[in-house]
């Protein structure tokens, strides 16, 4: 089961501005006319109610938008480019993995139909007529198109279910799903014969529910021995949990008591959910002979327990109809894919540029990527250029940072991969 994966993702380059000018017949002095270019495509993740697991991110796991075209003559805008939609299940977190390694969470997409915008297309670059001038009617300058944003995304699936049914390996949780839904997982005499969660649907007596079954859990499941910590996450979204327990191990206290500290080590908000407490194998005859030291050891602590036979289905009834009454007293709304607290959040590019100078042993650097996107179109060599570059360095408040910098006539300016003398 994959429930836990990156992905690499881009958004689309933006388009290039156009340099044209008009070269009509009849219009001698027609005036610069290039285009703006369009913009990139920006990368969506979505949650669809079709799709289940990760699987299909295992093997691929680059993905990017379209780019933006290029700004024509007319003042024709360049095409936009595509964007792309990610489909994951509902009940997906994005994590975003920023430089240092650590994760911030992006969204959660607990809702069938909710989406992000997770990486931003780059805005386009301004074609040669946006920057006439009354003092420059002839303008040889345009912008490159923003990069597209760049992002590793964490994808993590957590199940939707109202109940989960806990406890260690062997003690019939995958009976039990079989004996109350049409849910088929293996059934076998020996551990960890579940190895990922499985969904069931329940119909009680007043409503039906979803109830999930997660893997046994041994000490030291919360750091990950056995499958614990793969698996756990499944249940924090839960409304209610069965803790099941088998009657034929020698302290059933003290196999409750172990489980629930590693579920507390995990999350301690899980063993705050409300819960009700089921011995199985009824069936087995010496299971009821303890039946009676069973029930006194849990009420010592304050306790109730139930005893069913998940292979009889003895007393499932009886346990559904106490889910019903616990679903029912719960205020989450609309069942699994409604939370009282989600953080939603959706990136957003910055689109105040603030220019920074620093120095490079002697060189002065630049660091504005609107600067930086003006000096990689252009002819460096034009001298007409140059003068118009000047110009819209200083509107951008790039001569006055170098300035204050103390950068003077002939030292050398780097912007991007370009170096130009300072005159």
């Amino acid at each position: 089961m994959i429930d836990l994966t990156r992905v690499k993702i881009k958004g689309g380059n933006g388009g290039a501005g156009g340099i044209s000018f008009r070269r009509e017949k009849f219009v001698p002095r027609g005036g610069p006319d290039g285009g703006d270019g369009g913009r990139g495509g920006d990368v969506i993740i979505k949650a669809v109610e079709n799709v289940h697991l990760l699987r299909q991110y295992r093997y691929k796991r680059n993905f990017a938008a379209e780019n933006g075209s290029m700004g024509k003559a007319r003042l024709k805008t360049g095409k936009s480019g595509n964007r792309i939609t990610l489909e994951v299940p509902t009940g997906t977190l994005l994590w975003k993995i920023t430089e240092s390694g650590t994760k911030e969470l992006v969204a959660d997409l607990a809702h069938k139909g909710e989406e992000c915008i997770v990486a931003h297309g780059g805005a386009s670059g301004k074609g040669n007529a946006q920057y006439v001038t009354s003092s420059n009617q002839e303008p040889l300058i345009a912008e490159n198109g923003e990069l597209g944003e760049e992002v590793t995304i964490e994808l993590e699936m957590k199940l939707l279910a109202d109940v989960g049914i806990v406890g260690n390996p062997s003690v019939g949780k995958s009976s039990l799903l079989r004996a109350c839904s049409r849910a088929h997982p293996e059934v076998a005499a020996y551990p960890f014969t579940t190895l990922e969660p499985v969904l069931g649907f329940v119909q009680g007596e007043k409503q039906g529910f979803i109830a999930v079954e997660v893997p046994g859990l041994i000490e030291g499941a919360h750091n990950g021995t056995g499958l614990g910590d793969k698996f756990l996450r499944h249940i924090e979204r839960t409304r209610v949990l069965i803790h099941l327990l088998d009657g034929t191990q020698d302290d059933c206290l003290e196999s409750y008591y172990q489980v629930r500290e590693e579920m507390y080590l995990f999350n301690r908000e899980l063993i705050e959910k409300p819960h009700i407490i089921v011995i199985n194998k009824l069936d087995l005859q010496e299971v009821r002979m303890k039946k009676e030291e069973i029930s006194s050891s849990f009420k010592s602590i304050g306790l109730d327990v139930d005893f069913i036979s998940a292979e009889t289905k003895e007393g499932v009834t009886n346990i559904l109809a106490k889910v019903d009454q616990l679903l029912a007293l719960q205020t989450t709304g609309d069942g699994p894919q409604q939370e009282q607290e989600r953080r939603t959040r959706t990136p957003t590019s910055n689109n105040i540029e603030q220019p920074r100078v620093t120095m490079d042993e002697e060189v002065y650097v630049v660091e504005s990527p609107k600067a930086e996107r003006l000096v990689n179109r252009v002819d460096l060599t034009d001298r007409r250029v140059q003068i118009q570059l000047w110009e819209e360095f200083k509107n951008q408040g790039i001569v006055r940072a170098l300035e204050r910098a103390g950068a003077k006539s002939g030292r050398t300016v780097r912007f991007g991969k370009h170096e130009l003398d300072w005159a």
